[in-house]
């Protein structure tokens, strides 16, 4: 009995299914496509290089023969352009020039002849142009060079690499009497210019390129130049009246690249005038020199004669200038005669004491 009541039981729920599955069938029926709906191959691997006011959409052309062209919209799809696709070529390619600056999404579709539409692909990509331009720094050129070889060596500061600063780039004039250019990339921070013509001014930009796929770079506008510096490095003292006892008072540290170190004259026993003689290794033009007292230190001379030589032995008097000790910032002087010379004499010719204390020296050659 209760063998016949289940079989009823199965049938009844069978009848019950089946009708619901013809309601279901018939609710969805408007939407089925007999034999299936085509889709063409989409644009596979799409990206965008961003350029300056203009920029480059690709992607590799799908294996689906059917697909004869791509429609690219943006602007929400208030802006397209339609592009053919040939099997001739694997990757296609479209420059958007004279976009304003913005950032964009870019929507692909591909088509048949039929105008059956692929499965849409986005691609976002930014268009630069003046307002990024506006926003570029120059990367500061911390200090120029000439070496007793006559390359140039420079050293630079951080760059903007948060806004895409990418190299360095400095125009020269090279021992042929060539313009020439030299890039280096900023992650580097000094470098030395081989073939630089001594004599001749340079002038620096800094490129930047705002994405790391970007077809435009972007610049500063040049620097020039306004003075070359004499590399301290190879610099030898010579000569010198004293030096206190102790390696804080060297008289080395006359040429150690740092005004907050002293050249000490003996305290006990100096008299002025005090002098140092360096040897700066070649022939060199010099327009002027720098002195420094040592920082917050104001026993420095009042009055500084300089010498020029080629020999170390016959010596051109530069002039006697007043140094005010009272500063700490570097006090230029201007040579009366800029004739090549090796070695430079500094002498302190007066001073409040006995002994006297100066921090730093450089010196500086004319641009032709």
């Amino acid at each position: 009995m209760k063998t016949r009541f289940y079989y009823v039981f199965l049938l009844l729920a069978g009848c019950a299914f089946s009708s619901g599955c013809k309601k279901m069938d018939s609710t969805y029926k408007q939407f089925v496509v007999p034999g299936g709906k085509y889709y063409p191959g989409r644009a596979n691997g799409a990206r965008f290089q961003a350029g300056n006011k203009r920029g480059r959409l690709y992607w590799l052309r799908n294996a689906d023969p059917k697909t004869v062209k791509a429609k690219i919209y943006w602007n929400n799809y208030a802006d397209s352009v339609e592009i053919p696709i040939s099997n001739e070529k694997d990757t296609i390619s479209y420059m958007f020039n004279n976009l304003p600056e913005n950032f964009y999404t870019f929507i692909i579709k591909t088509y048949d002849l039929a105008g059956n539409s692929s499965v849409p692909v986005e691609v976002p990509g930014a268009i630069y142009g003046d307002a990024y331009q506006d926003r570029l720094l120059l990367r500061p050129l911390k200090a120029a060079l000439l070496k007793t070889s006559n390359k140039l060596f420079t050293t630079w500061e951080a760059a903007d690499i948060a806004t895409g600063a990418y190299a360095t780039e400095i125009e020269y004039t090279n021992n042929s009497g060539q313009l020439t250019t030299k890039r280096v990339r900023v992650n580097i921070s000094e470098f030395n210019v081989d073939d630089y013509k001594v004599g001749t001014q340079f002038r620096y930009r800094t490129l930047f390129l705002p994405d790391t796929t970007g077809i435009d770079f972007f610049y500063t506008p040049y620097v020039s130049t306004k003075e070359l510096l004499l590399d301290k490095s190879e610099w030898k003292i010579i000569d010198f009246s004293s030096q206190h006892p102790g390696d804080e008072n060297k008289v080395t540290n006359f040429i150690d690249d740092n005004a907050g170190t002293r050249w000490h004259t003996n305290a006990g026993s100096s008299r002025y005038p005090h002098h140092c003689t360096i040897d700066i290794g070649a022939l060199r033009s010099i327009k002027k020199l720098g002195i420094w007292r040592m920082k917050d230190d104001d026993r420095a001379p009042d009055k500084l004669q300089f010498f020029t030589s080629t020999d170390n032995v016959n010596w051109i008097n530069q002039g006697v200038f007043d140094f005010n000790r009272k500063i700490n910032d570097q006090q230029l002087f201007t040579m009366t005669d800029p004739s090549a010379a090796r070695y430079f004499k500094v002498v302190g010719v007066s001073g409040p004491q006995s002994y006297t204390v100066l921090g730093e020296i450089t010196l500086y050659i004319p641009y032709n």
